[in-house]
């Protein structure tokens, strides 16, 4: 038996290993996604955002007055405070959009008038999409966009990312790529966010952190990434004579490739058929969707690697009319939720995350004196 001076060695990256039991969401190598216990075509067919937020906060979907108190409980707490606003403005307008919302709620760790952790962490739910929103906007001087009463969820951080009309066939698009950006489970930020809660940190300061592993184009900037590689390209008919010459220069081709998934996300396959869809119904120019079909046919004739997520909602949100910087804020918007739900998991049986590492540098060194030291 292996004991704590006797430390296991792992692959790097933690692939393949299991730190913890969890209950809200599993992937798996064959293309499976489950919500607590929901295959994720059945709640992307079915459900609605704010329903597949409950479940995964609470390990079931909600009854009809279940739902109606959730909604209002996110309803009531949308409102940002206009100090936290007002500093967010001061970042000024070269401020990262993901560096605005986690210095945003940073302040709200100090700001919000919530006292229990519950009310915390629903304030955090309702006040993400607002701060995702405006995260490109308010740091450079420009008009708030707020909250709408009436509308879901998914309908409100919608009309506040753009001003272009969108159908209702649109918007439940929209709502379903929000819910398959919900959760994953133990990706970089969850896990981020885990560590912290261990710790016995409060919600804010997980979230800070989870949005500071966001950031990063090997987690939630990728969808952003994966837009510009797209309207770099812009005609199918190139897709492989770019991809030749990324493969020749050792560059990354972002939006393919994942972690657990290696014949297919099942979540790319969910999005790329909204798209078809909702550039069909438009009657218009699907230029879009066959770059996107070529470049997933050539990638996969040349390495046999898949979409992921990021590659399919990412043109969604671009034929939505939704700036791109705004995306990986969008993906916070979501994720918030999921966060939230693994926060409260490490905290059913919390033990203070803290791996040990392999020292491999120098030892038995004797201090020299500065003005003796050479380079």
């Amino acid at each position: 038996m292996t004991d704590a001076s006797d430390p296991v060695k792992v692959h790097r990256g933690l692939a393949g290993v299991s730190v913890t039991d969890t209950r809200i969401s599993r992937s798996d190598v064959d293309g499976s996604l489950v919500y607590r216990g929901y295959p994720i075509w059945e709640i992307a067919t079915n459900a609605g955002f704010e329903e597949t937020a409950y479940l995964i906060l609470n390990g079931n979907l909600p009854t009809g007055s279940q739902l109606e108190s959730f909604t209002e409980g996110l309803r009531k707490r949308g409102e940002v405070p206009p100090k936290v606003l007002r500093i967010m403005r001061e970042l000024g307008r070269d401020a990262d959009p993901i560096d605005a919302i986690r210095t945003a709620v940073s302040a709200l760790g100090s700001l919000d008038s919530e006292k229990d952790l519950l009310g915390k962490q629903m304030s955090l739910e309702a006040k993400m999409s607002v701060l995702a929103a405006n995260s490109h906007r308010v740091p450079r001087g420009e008009a708030l966009r707020t909250r709408k009463s009436g509308l879901r969820f998914s309908d409100n951080l919608l009309q506040m990312l753009t001003t272009k009309e969108a159908t209702e066939y649109e918007r439940r698009v929209f709502e379903r790529v929000m819910m398959l950006y919900l959760e994953h489970d133990l990706n970089a930020s969850s896990f981020t966010v885990r560590v912290v809660a261990s710790t016995l940190a409060d919600p804010y300061a997980a979230a800070s952190a989870g949005l500071a592993s966001l950031k990063g184009p090997l987690h939630g900037g990728a969808n952003e990434a994966a837009m510009e590689m797209l309207l770099s390209v812009k005609d199918p008919a190139k897709a492989g004579e770019f991809l030749q010459a990324a493969f020749k220069e050792k560059r990354k081709i972002v939006g393919f490739g994942h972690r657990v998934y290696k014949e297919f996300d099942p979540r790319a396959r969910l999005c790329k058929e909204y798209l078809r869809e909702m550039l069909a119904r438009r009657g218009r120019d699907d230029t879009l969707y066959r770059l996107c079909d070529a470049m997933e046919s050539e990638m996969w004739k040349a390495k046999r690697i898949p979409p992921n997520l990021d590659f399919y909602a990412a043109p969604i949100f671009y034929s939505l009319g939704i700036e791109v910087p705004l995306y990986t804020p969008i993906f916070a918007a979501c994720r918030i939720f999921g966060w939230m739900a693994h926060y409260n998991e490490q905290l059913e049986n919390n033990k203070l995350i803290r791996p040990d590492s392999t020292y491999v540098g120098l030892s038995g060194l004797k201090y020299v004196p500065i003005q003796d030291r050479s380079l």
